[in-house]
């Protein structure tokens, strides 16, 4: 069977989506991947909006913000005045956030051996180099 990029692309990212989905489900967490990137991105950025982060994603902003209501219902976000702008709120990690995250980030790191286990450095840099340059072409369309 010939596969295409576009078709290889496609069964790589649906793996990696549904083998976290079923990690987050067998961990009872009650999110879904997206949850999982969005905390990732308010712990990097410690402090942003939920502007920032549809931004960040090139998302609706009405989707982030159902994300982001539904994580601060868990207790793992909360919301805290923006002192540069009081029209907004930035949005950090709970305790509980926090420590989820942490628990996340190493979820994410046997993720990483297992989906690169067999690769080469080499061909791993060169795949990480065609997917930028990839999602780089898709952006600049």
């Amino acid at each position: 069977m010939n596969i295409n990029a576009l078709e290889a692309t496609f069964h790589l990212s649906h793996a990696i989506k549904q083998h976290l989905g079923s990690q987050l489900e067998a961990k009872n967490l009650n999110i879904a991947p997206m949850h999982v990137r969005v905390l990732k991105v308010i712990n990097k950025h410690q402090s942003c909006t939920a502007i920032d982060i549809a931004s960040f994603f090139k998302r609706d902003k009405a989707q982030i913000t159902r994300l982001v209501k539904q994580l601060i219902e868990l207790d793992f976000v909360k919301k805290k005045p923006n002192p540069e702008d009081k029209r907004s709120q930035l949005l950090v990690l709970t305790p509980q956030g926090t420590a989820l995250q942490k628990s996340l980030s190493v979820f994410s790191e046997d993720l990483q051996k297992q989906i690169t286990q067999g690769i080469n450095a080499e061909d791993l840099a060169t795949f990480v180099k065609v997917a930028e340059k990839m999602t780089s072409n898709l952006s600049n369309a």
